[in-house]
């Protein structure tokens, strides 16, 4: 089959890219075509299909002094007549079984949908963040969880200034989900992956398109995860891992403050972010000697510094989609301690595959990492039952007999 999968980027971009890559690999280990359609960048892998790609879209602009250049970001960013163009002329070319899309809000659009739909082509959506259902895409506001928004009032998000904490892009982005609520072009999607029960549970919640919702984890090729555990430790001494990027609401600024309090334990971070700075700054003037900034590594690198750790922090404080941080960590045979919320639970089983705090707890996550750091037993026996429960819950072929349900042929 030629499998056509959308992404707004086609080069390693977070999470949404790891998925995208593991699928692709999927579809063409079952010996399918992908054709791939995305947005112009420098970054992006090769592809004979690049010359389809829509241009990319610079929202810095939106900030600038050129209204004209502003207004025409902001109007791609809602309708691409660019991206309903090149999607028709690469349709016209190239014959496509079904499209599996994933991240296209802000860049390519919904608008999309609405050519595929007249060319008779099945359509399936995994959903990797919650866009649809809220214009700030995270559920937070202003460094709080926030569903104001529930049974479309969109409005919300610009009298508070969620976006950013930016009357413009918050009306942006009410906009937005104002004229992609009307054209209702979401109808023409045949069924929404939702790689969490509790992403699945959050839709169904909000009334969106509630049967054609389908529950499916991730698949993973964990080939890079063997690797990885047969390669000597980077680094001799005994230490925690945090990864992900700087931002509030993956709560590295939390487990700053739960350092305080576990001086003896050394912690490497690993990503960077809008935060670095706020957070380098708060080491030194708590002068916690005990924690690294390691800055961005490569893949390989990162397995191998989580591989080396007794354990990984999982801090986040907004409705985590599934985050493969935590596949990664627990696929390494390491236990997590992870924020209770969003999907983080329905793999860091608490007392079984790792240990629970509440989200922003920096007293309660502090007790938890020194409680785990002292009991090398429990970290070994809770590591072995994280690496088969995350083996049983991410696997590929589980996830390819679930899309074969999905796409008759596949």
């Amino acid at each position: 089959m030629n499998i056509l999968v959308i992404n707004w980027t086609w080069y390693p971009s977070g999470g949404d890219w790891t998925y995208v890559e593991n699928v692709v690999d999927l579809y063409e280990q079952k010996g399918h075509h992908v054709i791939p359609f995305s947005m112009k960048d420098d970054r992006n892998f090769p592809s004979p299909y690049s010359d389809y790609f829509i241009e990319n879209i610079d929202y810095k602009k939106i900030n600038r002094r050129s209204i004209t250049q502003g207004i025409k970001v902001v109007s791609k960013s809602i309708y691409s007549t660019e991206a309903q163009k090149n999607l028709e002329q690469l349709l016209n070319d190239v014959k496509i079984d079904f499209a599996h899309i994933n991240v296209i809000h802000h860049y390519i659009t919904p608008t999309i949908l609405k050519i595929l739909k007249e060319k008779n082509i099945p359509i399936i959506w995994t959903l990797h963040e919650y866009t649809p259902i809220c214009p700030e895409s995270t559920f937070i506001s202003h460094d709080q969880i926030c569903e104001r928004c529930f049974g479309g009032a969109f409005y919300n998000c610009i009298t508070h200034s969620c976006k950013k904490g930016s009357y413009l892009a918050s009306t942006v982005a009410a906009l937005e989900n104002y004229v992609h609520k009307y054209l209702n072009y979401y109808e023409y999607v045949d069924h929404y992956v939702c790689p969490s029960v509790f992403l699945y549970e959050k839709f169904r919640s909000f009334n969106f398109f509630a049967d054609k919702l389908v529950q499916l984890y991730h698949g993973y090729d964990y080939t890079e995860i063997a690797a990885a555990a047969l390669k000597p430790r980077l680094f001799a001494e005994k230490y925690i891992v945090f990864v992900g990027r700087l931002e509030k609401i993956k709560g590295a600024h939390t487990i700053l403050h739960a350092m305080q309090q576990c001086p003896d334990i050394e912690l490497k971070i690993i990503g960077t972010g809008t935060q670095e700075q706020v957070l380098q700054e708060f080491k030194e003037t708590n002068g916690l000697n005990n924690v690294t900034f390691l800055g961005k590594k490569t893949k390989q690198e990162t397995l191998q510094i989580i591989n080396g750790a007794e354990f990984l922090i999982c801090a986040s404080e907004w409705y985590e989609v599934l985050g493969f941080t935590v596949v990664e960590a627990m696929a390494l045979g390491k236990p997590v301690i992870g924020s209770a919320i969003g999907a983080i639970p329905e793999m860091v089983i608490d007392g079984q595959t790792g240990l629970l705090f509440e989200p922003g707890n920096y007293n309660q996550l502090a007790e938890k990492i020194r409680l785990l750091y002292a009991d090398s037993q429990q970290i070994a026996e809770l590591g072995k039952n994280a690496q088969q429960h995350i083996n049983q819950l991410i696997n590929t072929q589980k996830h390819f007999e679930g899309l074969q349900k999905l796409i008759p042929g596949l």
